[in-house]
């Protein structure tokens, strides 16, 4: 009868089959899209870049695959990049990309970049349209065009990887287009160009049906609103203690924006909760965010996400 085999031989047994177990394969994701996912000003423009795989930068002597702004030097890290650190921190292995320049629409990135989108190694995708794209045409919106080009998108995706998961990224109103008495929504409420961009972005996903669903942050923006945590209208900002989600240009997100955009983009996409990070999430702390601000806005993030499509 051979002999038994001693704790330490089991043990030492298993931690050599723990060895030789490959590790396992990331998500492979990209965002594409522009200064709304970029976030157009440092810190969140860079932030965590080197983690981020920018398709649209590379080190040649004139710096860019593409021209872009002077003033938003890449590679770029933005809201993907915030997106990367919540992952790495929650033990989720995502392989991030990011395919972004400025101001364009879906229509550009279908005409121009599709050799970068159209690959069969992305496991999931997340697109967004130019901000008032998909706005009603009386509002400066472009609407049969966003729909047009992000059914090509997602079938030339699906073309390439069936199983690739696509995302819709619903972006927020803009203070820019709101309060001054030139823009698009002026005289309506905050609330006129939310509901709007939410309306377009579901129903695109409602009847195309391939979509695996809808990252809503533009309704977490205006619930960050309504339940005071933030500012409404930051052309008055009144108020120290609300959060101002958008930069200085009252266009682009500010760092809390832009986290609020990420901890929603995280819940939508892992299906985790981002309040577990609390107020001592890294991301937040290097982006210059307190704590307290940090859980109100991963709260923000996760009711809007469980919220689905109503807000």
């Amino acid at each position: 009868m051979p002999p038994r085999p001693t704790l330490v031989a089991v043990l030492l047994a298993l931690t050599l089959l723990g060895q030789a177990r490959p590790p396992a394969k990331p998500v492979v994701i990209l965002f594409v899209g522009n200064s709304f996912f970029h976030g157009a000003a440092m810190p969140v423009l860079r932030y965590n870049a080197a983690n981020v795989t920018d398709e649209n930068f590379t080190p040649t002597s004139k710096g860019q695959r593409r021209q872009q702004y002077l003033h938003e030097p890449g590679p770029w890290g933005g809201i993907p990049g915030i997106f990367k650190k919540l992952a790495d921190e929650a033990g989720l292995n995502y392989e991030v990309h990011i395919e972004a320049l400025s101001g364009k629409a879906l229509k550009f990135h279908y005409d121009s970049t599709l050799s970068i989108i159209q690959q069969p190694k992305w496991d999931a995708v997340v697109l967004h349209d130019y901000s008032t794209g998909p706005v009603p045409a009386r509002h400066g919106g472009q609407p049969a065009r966003f729909v047009e080009y992000a059914n090509r998108l997602e079938r030339a995706i699906h073309t390439a990887n069936p199983k690739a998961q696509v995302y819709l990224y619903e972006t927020w109103a803009r203070a820019d287009q709101t309060y001054p008495a030139t823009g698009g929504y002026a005289g309506l409420p905050i609330d006129s160009m939310t509901a709007d961009l939410h309306r377009a972005y579901y129903r695109e996903a409602a009847q195309n049906g391939h979509f695996a669903g809808v990252a809503p942050a533009g309704d977490a923006w205006l619930r960050a609103i309504e339940t005071g945590v933030a500012l409404r209208n930051p052309y008055q900002p009144g108020d120290a203690s609300k959060i101002n989600l958008w930069n200085k240009d009252n266009y682009h997100p500010s760092p809390a924006g832009a986290y609020l955009n990420a901890c929603v983009l995280f819940g939508q996409i892992t299906g985790r909760d981002p309040r577990r990070f609390g107020g001592q999430e890294q991301a937040a702390a290097a982006l210059g965010i307190a704590p307290t601000q940090a859980v109100a806005l991963q709260r923000v993030a996760w009711e809007q996400v469980r919220a689905g499509t109503s807000k």
